[in-house]
């Protein structure tokens, strides 16, 4: 077989999907085989392989350690920005949050999960959207729960700092200056008071959760799709199980759907549909 970086085994790269799929449940198949050459260049650089097929060959034939979880977590997509796709936000600000704030008045309490958080922009933006728009939940106990399987996203996520570019996409002038504090480097740190109602937590899906709270609000977007049917079905099983009443909402990404599962029901808005117990099943 050539060493051309460019030229890869199938039969290594089915190998190598299989691992993958296996230890952190994303399904992938041979027409994404170019995913490993966009994705895995820097370990192929930084841990000294030749190419990508020496890569390859290594991951398969070794035992799963941290050079695999390297690997693994490279292999899934970290696309992410402030108030990502608008509409499922404005849900949050007309709809969601103004009817949970009233069910939970006797708690003043709220409970919510960003469960594929990336580098942080999705719980940030649900913590500025809730200081800008709900200020009197600045005496309610709110807790943000930030997970997501890459620790390297995780670490940048806990810092809360950000480059001009990532501010830019989603945030306006005004929110860079009233939620942030502008770094020397020109970089914007999230201020104290929002980074504090965030814990972030490393999490594989298809693995053991953890012990959690049950949540007022679940947002597990442009996840699903990654999975398969079987994984998927685990997954939303359990995701009912975490919501915390009839209440309570879980919100996917625009193009998924678990509408084969009947013990939710789903709430159809304008452009943005979300989820609930289906409070009629025993």
């Amino acid at each position: 077989m050539s060493t051309d970086a460019n030229i890869l085994d199938p039969g290594d790269v089915e190998q190598f999907f299989k691992l993958v799929e296996k230890n952190i449940g994303v399904d992938l198949d041979l027409a994404k085989t170019y995913l490993v050459s966009s994705r895995l260049t820097h370990i192929v650089k930084q841990r000294g392989f030749d190419n990508h097929a020496q890569l390859l060959r290594h991951l398969i034939s070794s035992p799963v350690n941290d050079l695999h979880w390297e690997a693994f977590e490279a292999m899934t997509t970290n696309e992410t920005s402030f108030f990502r796709d608008g509409h499922p936000f404005e849900v949050l600000r007309k709809t969601i949050f103004p009817a949970l704030i009233e069910s939970r008045q006797q708690e003043r309490e709220l409970n919510i999960w960003s469960a594929a958080a990336s580098t942080g922009q999705e719980p940030f933006s649900i913590g500025i959207l809730l200081r800008e728009h709900f200020p009197e939940l600045a005496k309610w106990n709110v807790k943000i729960w930030a997970t997501d399987i890459s620790e390297q996203a995780l670490d940048k996520a806990s810092l809360g700092i950000y480059n001009v570019t990532e501010m830019k996409r989603g945030l306006s002038e005004a929110q860079m200056t009233r939620h942030f504090t502008k770094l020397d480097n020109g970089h914007y740190q999230i201020q104290d008071d929002l980074r504090s109602m965030v814990k972030f937590r490393q999490m594989n899906l298809i693995q053991d959760w953890p012990l959690m709270p049950k949540f007022d609000l679940i947002l597990i977007r442009n996840v699903l799709i990654y999975f398969n049917q079987d994984t998927k079905a685990r997954i939303i099983k359990k995701l009912h199980s975490q919501l915390s009443h009839s209440e309570a909402c879980l919100i996917l990404g625009s193009s998924e759907s678990i509408l084969f599962d009947k013990s939710f029901k789903a709430v159809q808005l304008d452009r943005v549909s979300y989820y609930q117990k289906e409070s009629s099943l025993p």
